[in-house]
């Protein structure tokens, strides 16, 4: 995992475990970092290769053309997009736009929502999730939650939620944002695995209208496999919106290269369908055979990965013994040391972790 000084953890990092073994990094089968299995899209390698040839000349600061992609992808304006260097960066913009006293995020979820709160001063709220429910979302109890608290001005949501897996419905989002627009509240939605969902869950963004107070947040990293080149975007309908994230926006925030790849990336038509099959195929069967492991309890997902629980608090650094690498949850905050997220990756890395966890766990039985 990535350590990092404000106390979050990350997956990935495959290296620092590969010096730990002593062993090369292709060696590490890494279910720690929810990344699409199929690498980059293969018909992209030529106009990530192209693009090179730009690095001499400044992007053009407006991303005309990277936007007028997106926009043309989802069926909206140019004007409705905006793009940054990550999904982490647009939605620090959109968290500075609203100039907030106080947030509500999900408790579990992404622990950068709470970082990113605090840095700019917000103070930080937990609605908590349960895990008796499977960490459902009860968007009408959320609602009395805001109505009950006044001085929250903002919410931070992801759906699929993060490490959960679960979705919020469409139509109680759409409670949501109906309470948030006639009460002035805003929300803030990161949908940045809504792509890598089975039997392909919608997203808000053709829901939008230009009442909504909403930014959706979106990236290209998981599911084109560009950790290392940095594409986000922030979508909003609302013009008061648009004109408070302007202000925050840095100027060449993406660089010339994932410019160039985000103009084409909805071009890979083939890379999408294999990526939509492959899900549809290996997330329900990984999760019906973590479901046959007693020592564990998994937890339904509709995205690229599963929480679990299990009581063996050391189980992360027993899968390291065996060159596997799964995330441990114990900086969560509602969750603790024996509750894990492991990615859907192909069916033989998926075989391989299920028949480990066999072994680890049924020998210690």
């Amino acid at each position: 995992m990535i350590f990092l000084q404000n106390g979050i953890h990350h997956g990935g990092n495959i290296e620092k475990i590969a010096n730990q073994l002593n062993v090369p990094p292709e060696d590490i089968k890494d279910f720690s970092a929810n990344i699409n299995p199929l690498g980059f899209p293969s018909d992209l390698w030529n106009v990530l290769v192209q693009s090179f040839a730009n690095i001499e000349v400044y992007p053009n600061p407006g991303y005309p053309d990277l936007k007028a992609a997106i926009a043309e992808h989802f069926g909206i304006d140019s004007d409705d997009v905006f793009v940054g260097n990550g999904a982490t960066e647009v939605l620090d913009e959109a968290i500075r736009a609203e100039k907030a006293t106080d947030a509500l995020v999900l408790a579990p979820t992404f622990g950068e929502y709470e970082r990113l709160f605090k840095r700019v001063g917000v103070n930080v709220h937990h609605y908590q999730l349960h895990e008796d429910n499977n960490f459902s979302c009860s968007v009408s109890k959320l609602i009395e939650l805001l109505k009950a608290h006044h001085e929250i001005t903002v919410l931070c949501l992801t759906s699929p939620n993060n490490p959960t897996g679960q979705v919020i419905a469409q139509e109680d989002l759409r409670k949501l944002v109906d309470f948030c627009n006639s009460h002035h509240r805003l929300l803030i939605l990161d949908e940045v695995f809504i792509d890598l969902t089975i039997d392909g869950q919608s997203s808000f963004i053709n829901r939008l209208i230009s009442d909504d107070r909403v930014y959706v947040i979106r990236a290209a990293t998981k599911f084109f496999a560009i950790p290392g080149l940095r594409l986000g975007y922030c979508i909003t309908k609302n013009d008061k919106l648009k004109e408070l994230i302007r202000i925050q926006e840095n100027t060449w925030s993406v660089n010339g290269i994932a410019d160039v790849f985000g103009q084409n990336m909805f071009r890979a038509k083939r890379y999408i369908e294999l990526t939509h099959q492959w899900l549809n195929v290996q997330q329900p069967a990984l999760y019906e055979a973590l479901q046959k492991i007693p020592q564990i309890k998994v937890f339904p997902s509709v995205t690229n990965f599963f929480l679990f629980k299990c009581k063996d608090e050391n189980l992360r650094q027993k899968l390291i013994n065996h060159h596997i690498l799964i995330r441990q949850c114990d900086d969560y905050v509602g969750l603790g040391p024996w509750f894990y997220r492991i990615a859907v990756k192909g069916p033989q890395d998926n075989v391989l972790l299920v028949n480990t966890l066999k072994q680890i766990l049924g020998r210690e039985a």
